[in-house]
């Protein structure tokens, strides 16, 4: 027997048992977003629905949507998944029960937009961060943030799982180890969820980040919690040239000095300049830093009383001035009282000798901290085209220091060491040069007759560095 819509809900009795009615098209209620979690355009929209009062009694019902026919079935409220993100979708529903489904469908629900959780972004460049430990993450924004506005970002690290949060790119991740190679993604977060993960970065190990102080002015160094070893360069004050270039200041690097306190520092004067090169130029001053001293470079010889260079005291020796005796030469800073206990970085050098050349005169170079100061030759029947140059000083910590200054000459001056040496004087309309404060440079020499073109150069300044690593 075919089943039979009634007018009323009694059904007909077959074979001892009650055939219902199929049930009248329901009336269809609000559809809202469920979007909590739900991927990217896999959205989801909870649809209410209410049996008709005539017809059969629904067991269940499906919602379908327009466009894209998504469907949802069971009892109210019913949920339609699938759905695009940021695409606008109406909802019709129909009734079914044992006997069969309603011949149509409800009207039309109001139109709702999908929305889910964003799209993942685009991981960028992991690097280098300005603390230790840490990892900066670039990335750029989804394309599309799922229909709600992004409230946040989160990059997590593999390994470990160490993350960093913030709104926008970079975001920097800490807590990391030193030496342990990282990648990094990024997700995207809304008000419905959270996105997938972007895809990993490059590959990036942080390494402990050093932190340099110069002292140019004497003081204290206050020691940091957690630093237990520096790096420390100390560099005494320069010696000033008289005729012969100024020695430069002692050079002492330690690579790894313990330190359990605050440290006293002490900068080193360079020696004051000469306005007569009758007397040795002035000698620097030493610094320190803690129990580390560095000793200060000698003054360089002058005429004719004095024509040896200065020997240092633990810096270098001055260059040698000019002595009475023509072609006779002048005494240097030699590298035994220029001092040879200057610690195990660092050297301190002689000066270079001078000479009396008949309308010359031309005086010997400053010692550098790796190169003695240059010598005058022992025979030229001419007249000389050039003092001797300031030895070179080294390099610690990214900084050049210890540079001898040149000698001056009635001809043309010396030129000072790299590392702060100051050039020499001529009377051919060069004055002399001080040696580089924070350097520990020597002083140039003067010109050789007459003091017209100015005094000698004084010597440079010490410095201190501190370098350590956290």
């Amino acid at each position: 027997m075919a089943n039979i819509k009634r007018a009323n809900t009694s059904g007909i009795t077959k074979t001892g048992s009650a055939v219902p009615d199929v049930p009248d098209a329901p009336t269809i209620g609000a559809a809202t977003n469920a979007p909590t979690n739900r991927p990217y355009n896999n959205g989801a929209a909870t649809v209410t629905v209410t049996s008709a009062v005539t017809g059969g009694t629904p067991t269940s019902y499906t919602v379908t949507s327009s466009p894209g026919s998504y469907t949802g079935s069971g009892t109210s409220p019913v949920t339609v998944t699938g759905l695009q993100t940021n695409t606008s979708y109406t909802f019709t529903a129909t009734a079914t029960n044992t006997t069969g489904t309603s011949p149509t469908a409800s009207s039309a629900s109001n139109s709702i937009t999908a929305t889910t959780v964003p799209q993942a972004p685009t991981i960028g460049t992991a690097s280098a961060h300005t603390v230790s430990a840490a990892a900066s993450v670039t990335f750029s924004a989804p394309a599309s943030n799922g229909g709600s506005a992004i409230t946040g970002y989160t990059v997590t690290s593999s390994p470990g799982g160490f993350t960093g949060t913030g709104s926008s790119s970079p975001i920097v991740v800490t807590g990391l180890t030193n030496g342990t190679a990282y990648t990094f993604t990024v997700t995207a977060t809304n008000a419905n969820g959270t996105s997938a993960a972007s895809s990993a970065s490059n590959s990036f190990t942080p390494q402990p980040i050093s932190t340099t102080t110069t002292f140019n002015t004497s003081g204290t160094w206050t020691k940091p919690s957690g630093v237990n070893s520096v790096s420390v360069l100390v560099v005494g004050g320069g010696g000033s040239g008289s005729l012969g270039g100024g020695g430069a200041g002692q050079v002492v690097y330690n690579a790894s000095f313990a330190v359990n306190t605050n440290q006293s520092v002490t900068i080193g004067t360079g020696g004051t300049s000469l306005s007569a090169y009758a007397n040795q130029g002035n000698p620097g001053n030493a610094s320190s830093f803690g129990s580390i001293t560095a000793g200060p470079g000698s003054g360089g010889g002058g005429y004719p009383t004095t024509p040896a260079g200065g020997g240092g005291n633990a810096g270098s020796g001055g260059g040698g001035g000019r002595p009475s005796t023509p072609y006779s030469a002048a005494p240097n800073g030699t590298v035994t009282s220029g001092g040879t206990t200057n610690g195990s970085a660092g050297t301190a050098s002689a000066g270079g000798s001078g000479r009396a050349i008949p309308g010359d005169g031309a005086a010997g170079g400053g010692g550098g901290a790796t190169n003695v100061g240059g010598t005058v030759p022992a025979q030229n029947t001419t007249p000389m085209n050039g003092a001797g140059a300031g030895g070179n000083g080294v390099t610690y910590l990214g900084v050049t220091v210890g540079g001898g200054g040149g000698g001056g000459s009635n001809q043309s001056s010396g030129s000072g060491g790299s590392g702060g040496g100051g050039n020499g004087a001529s009377n051919a309309g060069y004055p002399a040069n001080s040696g580089t404060n924070g350097t520990g440079g020597g002083g140039g020499g003067m010109a050789n007759y007459g003091s017209s073109y100015g005094n000698s150069g004084a010597g440079g300044n010490g410095v201190v560095v501190v370098q350590y690593s956290v």
